[in-house]
Parts: C-alpha cells; sequence; structure tokens
C-alpha cells in the first residue's frame, strides 16, 4: 500500500510540476485598443489637427484573431484617416514580420500582376508602403500587430503622413 501511495503522490507532484511548466509558457500577448481608441490615443497633429469624428468599420473577436477598423472623418465627413488593425492573440507564434511581409508582397503580385511598387520604411519590425494602392502596413510585436494605414487629404504626402501615423502608433503602443 505504501508503495501505491508514493507512486500516487510521485505523479501527482509530476502532474503538478508539468502544469506549472506549462502555464508558465510565452504569456498571452497584450492587447491593444480598438482601431477607433489607438487613433483617438494620438497627438492631434498627427490625426491632421482638426476635430474628428470616429467610425467604427469593423470590429471582430475570434479566438485567435482580433480586428478592428476605423475611419477618422473630417469636419467636411471626408476620410482623413483608416487604420485596420490585426492582432494574432492565438497560444502559437505566428510567423515573423519580414516573412508575413514577403507574403503580403506575393499576394499583391499576383493581384496587380507585377511587383508592387513598394518602399519599406524602418517602422516596428517590416513596414510596406505601396503607392498603387496607398497603403501603409507595419508589423510588429514579434509580429502579433499588422496594421494598415491610409490617409487622405491634408499636408504632405499621403506616404509621409501614413508614416507619421505609424511611428506614433509603434511609440504609443509598444
Amino acid at each position: 500500500m505504501t508503495g501505491v501511495l508514493s507512486l500516487v503522490w510521485r505523479l501527482g507532484v509530476i502532474g503538478l510540476g508539468a502544469l506549472l511548466i506549462g502555464g508558465m509558457g510565452a504569456a498571452p500577448p497584450e492587447r491593444l485598443p480598438k482601431a477607433c481608441e489607438v487613433l483617438q490615443a494620438l497627438p492631434g497633429d498627427v490625426v491632421a489637427g482638426q476635430g474628428l469624428t470616429f467610425q467604427t468599420v469593423q470590429d471582430h473577436a475570434g479566438k485567435t484573431v482580433l480586428m478592428s477598423m476605423c475611419t477618422a472623418l473630417g469636419e467636411d465627413d471626408l476620410p482623413v484617416i483608416t487604420l485596420l488593425l490585426r492582432q494574432d492573440i492565438a497560444a502559437t507564434a505566428p510567423q515573423t514580420a519580414l516573412v508575413a511581409r514577403e507574403a503580403m508582397i506575393a499576394e499583391l503580385t499576383g493581384t496587380f500582376g507585377h511587383d508592387p511598387a513598394a518602399v519599406f520604411p524602418q517602422i516596428g519590425e517590416a513596414a510596406m508602403w505601396v503607392a498603387e494602392i496607398g497603403q501603409l502596413t507595419v508589423w510588429y510585436r514579434a509580429g502579433r500587430v499588422m496594421f494598415i494605414v491610409t490617409t487622405t487629404g491634408g499636408p504632405g504626402s499621403p506616404k509621409e503622413r501614413a508614416e507619421q501615423a505609424a511611428q506614433a502608433i509603434v511609440a504609443r503602443f509598444p
């Protein structure tokens, strides 16, 4: 009987240890706020410094992905900036930011029938401005966060304004 109790006790200790070690794996990634909250948290000069109305375009929460999209409208009710925010919340590690960027390039090449006219600014872990569609895509937080910024109106080029917003997002939500 003592041998059985000893075995049960050892198995219990081993099981508890495995449970504790399993629970000590990579912590779930800290979630970013939704896209409209992210845009509202940016300095006024980044979001055109005017009275903006923020409209949620999309808000999806799945088991492994959170996605939200927000458009900030100017006083003329025209879009000033749009942010699509995708967060990978899966327990497993996602593909790296550079691999994700290469996959997007391949997808756009298939869509356009030629390589996109892309520029690769130094924002986050990987970033790509695609002139044909006027959008900046940024990956960071170990590839768990991908966001797309499009801008219209205001001073400077859309690329410059999108880069300014992306840098502010990464700085505000590291």
